[in-house]
């Protein structure tokens, strides 16, 4: 080092290996922390606690080498200065502005006396206004603008003020000459894409319901879709239909074990296309997870065999229940069927044609040849199942087929009395129902039904 002269250190891990003379593989908190100067042998020559500062405002000796300490405006590698400057400004102009998008504008403006304030001059087809920024955290500044008409010409510069009243610029042309550009055609956005089913059964249609914004008008949407591992050269092709706001279209039922992948694009009247998911292309290389020239990064769904759900039963119900610690509470039992387990998620429990009192839960299993017991209880049967007057019960599956039930009349079961105090309603061996004279909750009934 000269006499009298700087040496800077850039502080940045990432770029540290290509240039560790003059960048530093550490950083300084901005939040506060202590800096230490030491000799080869790691003795400390100085040292220096810096305060939380906000964005753009340094730390300083003032006069240089001096020993007092303050904020200061950044004169890296020249002599440090706690004279009176206009803010500094750190932004971007705006790449493009588009008539289906907004723009966050998001500037950094900073001074060591603070900063009064920082405001966007917008020129909109002739109509000026002077809005003011919203201060957000280390020293940004945001606003954000409004998706405009195709075809808008739009001006605009920014200007920060200091709390002495000096201000700057930017662009650094501004006021004079401000930033400018023409709002241009946006491509179409995919704003929902529901699918009816995410694991159709066998030959079950899967219907796309797919809501799209473009202001320029949507001119066409496809659907694509292959079978199994299939390229994506050797995809269907399927044209949306416009109906009551929404693009519909489907993908028709396949087989058990099927998968199908899919995307889809939209094309506006100007010409410009979207795809679903969405794909970003830089230089002419897709940088997404997607690639709608690539099968394999589709989305997907598959065809399942639905669960056997036949293979579960209403197998006993109990309508006046005593626990012995002084509760009363219906339940029902259920039971399977079969040597195998079943997932019998969304499977529910219907009273007297009208209301469900029951729906098994995402995730339910029932094991083979088990028992499942639902209680009246918070999160159980949500209606009492009456031990006396005449009740129907009725299981359906989650595609809504029913299947079987338990019915009281008052002709059977028991007619007017129905059954005693921990006395249920039981399935037989044939399929039927009798009074129980004691129930076996959990365990097997006498002839249960097994199979």
């Amino acid at each position: 080092m000269p006499a009298g002269g700087y040496f800077a250190v850039v502080c940045d891990v990432a770029l540290a290996g290509g240039n560790p003379t003059n960048i530093g593989a550490f950083g300084i908190s901005s939040g506060g922390e202590s800096v230490f100067l030491v000799d080869a042998a790691g003795a400390v020559i100085d040292e220096v606690a810096v305060p939380a500062m906000p964005l753009g405002v340094t730390y300083a000796r003032i006069p240089d080498g001096g020993t007092v300490w303050s904020n200061a405006n950044a004169t890296k590698a020249a002599a440090n200065s706690n004279t009176n400057e206009a803010p500094a400004i750190i932004a971007t102009l705006i790449p493009a502005l588009d008539d289906n998008n907004y723009f966050d504008l998001v500037v950094t403006a900073s001074d060591a006396g603070g900063v009064r304030d920082v405001k966007l001059y917008l020129d909109i087809a002739g109509d000026v206004r002077i809005v003011e920024m919203a201060p957000s955290t280390s020293g940004t500044y945001k606003y954000r603008i409004s998706a405009m008409t195709l075809g808008t010409a739009f001006k605009y510069y920014v200007v920060a003020t200091d709390e002495t009243g000096k201000k700057s610029y930017f662009p650094a042309t501004a006021p004079a000459t401000p930033a400018s550009l023409t709002v241009q055609n946006g491509a179409p956005a995919f704003k929902t894409v529901t699918l009816s089913n995410q694991n159709p059964a066998n030959a079950e249609d899967v219907n796309f319901t797919v809501s799209i914004t473009d202001k320029t008008g949507v001119k066409e949407v496809r659907l694509y879709y292959v079978i199994g591992d299939a390229l994506a050269a050797t995809k269907t092709t399927i044209i949306l239909t416009y109906d009551n706001g929404n693009w519909v279209g489907t993908i028709p039922g396949q087989a058990d074990g099927t998968k199908v992948r899919y995307y889809l694009r939209a094309e506006d009247l100007g010409g410009l296309k979207t795809y679903y998911p969405l794909e970003t292309v830089v230089d002419g290389v897709v940088t997404s997870p997607f690639n709608h020239d690539l099968a394999s990064t589709w989305p997907e769904f598959n065809v399942a065999p639905a669960p056997n759900w036949g293979a579960l039963v209403l197998n006993e119900v109990c309508g006046l229940y005593d626990d012995g610690a002084g509760n009363t509470k219906d339940w029902v039992e259920f039971y399977n069927t079969s040597n195998e387990e079943v997932d019998i998620a969304g499977v529910y429990l219907v009273k007297d044609a009208a209301a469900t009192v029951f729906t098994f839960p995402a995730g339910t299993k029932i094991a083979a040849n088990s028992y499942i017991i639902v209680e009246q209880t918070t999160g159980g049967l949500t209606a009492g199942i009456s031990n006396t007057k005449a009740v129907k019960l009725e299981l359906y599956n989650p595609r809504g087929v029913a299947l079987n039930y338990l019915e009281k009349t008052a002709d059977n079961l028991g007619g007017a009395s129905g059954h005693a105090s921990n006395q249920s309603y039981a399935r037989t061996a044939a399929g039927g129902w009798v009074v129980s004279p004691a129930h076996t909750r959990g365990a097997a009934n006498s002839n249960v039904k097994k199979k």
